[in-house]
């Protein structure tokens, strides 16, 4: 079973609190979670810059990655490179707010772009209801 220590080691990194703390929270939820979320009950549990530190962190050890919604906010999502393309849309629900990474590679449909132009980075973001939502309406 994988857990914040495996994957912490898989990565080379220190086996911090905070750092296990922010894994242990996407691996139990299942899906992408603003920074308040990852916090959870317990807000002051971390001080804010060791909290920061640790997010920018795991993002730059491609632990997670993180979704940009359309109203700015921001989310965080567990990277499983196993399971998912690298590049991969993710579908925001506007009913109960639920952020997934959704199982599609989109690098396969990207534009062709004009030469000179170098993509760094995609982000897809589809909004809509999740099936949750739809089958308690």
């Amino acid at each position: 079973m994988i857990n914040s220590e495996h994957i912490l080691k898989a990565h080379g990194l220190k086996n911090t609190g905070c750092r296990k703390h922010i894994i242990n929270e996407l691996l139990t939820k299942g899906i992408a979670l603003s920074e308040h979320e990852i916090k959870g009950v317990l807000p002051d549990l971390f001080d804010r810059v060791t909290f920061y530190r640790s997010l920018k962190t795991l993002e730059e050890k491609g632990i997670i990655h993180r979704v940009i919604l359309q109203d700015a906010s921001v989310k965080y999502a567990l990277n499983d490179k196993l399971l998912l393309p690298e590049t991969h849309p993710h579908f925001h629900c506007t009913e109960c707010d639920d952020v997934t990474c959704l199982e599609t590679d989109i690098s396969a449909n990207a534009p062709h772009l004009p030469p000179g132009y170098k993509v760094k980075e995609t982000q897809v973001l589809y909004e809509g209801v999740c099936p949750k939502c739809l089958k308690n309406k």
